[in-house]
């Protein structure tokens, strides 16, 4: 990383502007800080991840079968990272730092996030009937997020794009002006950030939240599974 005077004196030379060059100054200042996650042993994408996420404004999620991280209840969390995760990896810190990531994103300083869930996610019993009827019932609870917008697609739906696409997310970062893809798998994480990488996820996410409910549906949708539990 250069110095800052030299560059500033780079911005100088390739004729940016000032505020271009503020911009680049404030960039590097950000890089020599420590984010609160690197206290913790991530993999490198996912730390990747999860510092793009603390810079997002907008946070676009489509999740077909399980419920996504960022909505999750403490013990939801917990039974699908002990259920996910390598043999011997401790799970108790991958539970903090998903915790710590809801609570800084679902701020009311936060990004705005808009999450849409494939029905099988709500309905696949994950530790017990007690523990799925509290994360539901959290679901429940976040549709009045002023942060948060849910919507779930329902079986009812028949055939969408989503069941021929992985899971997803679409971070935007106003300060950089740029957008990203987020795929993540047992094997490996993704990030895609081509225009037409983007455009092609934004448009997706465009057709599944066409597909999906909200609001009153979605909550009378989420109540139904739990009086089912």
């Amino acid at each position: 990383m250069p110095r800052e005077k030299e560059l500033k004196q780079l911005a100088q030379y390739y004729h940016l502007s000032s505020q271009e060059s503020d911009e680049l100054v404030n960039l590097r200042r950000q890089a020599g800080k420590r984010g609160w996650w690197q206290s913790f042993d991530l993999e490198k994408r996912y730390g990747t991840f999860i510092g793009l996420e603390a810079d997002a404004t907008e946070i676009e999620i489509y999740e077909s079968s399980v419920i996504t991280g960022l909505l999750h209840t403490p013990n939801y969390a917990r039974e699908v990272i002990r259920g996910t995760l390598q043999a011997g990896e401790p799970v108790d810190g991958q539970v903090e730092v998903r915790l710590a990531r809801q609570q800084r994103v679902l701020d009311e300083n936060g990004p705005e996030v808009c999450v849409v869930l494939g029905e099988a996610a709500i309905r696949q019993l994950v530790g017990g009937r007690q523990i799925m009827r509290e994360q539901l019932q959290h679901l429940i609870e976040l549709i009045d997020h002023p942060k948060v917008t849910l919507q779930v697609i329902p079986f009812s739906a028949g055939v969408h794009i989503g069941l021929l696409m992985p899971n997803f997310v679409i971070l935007t970062l106003a300060d950089f002006r740029l957008s990203t893809v987020y795929l993540e798998g047992q094997a490996s994480n993704l990030f895609l950030d081509s225009h037409e990488d983007v455009a092609r996820h934004k448009l997706a996410f465009k057709k599944l939240r066409s597909a999906g409910v909200s609001g009153n549906l979605a909550q009378s949708l989420l109540a139904d599974v739990i009086k089912e539990l």
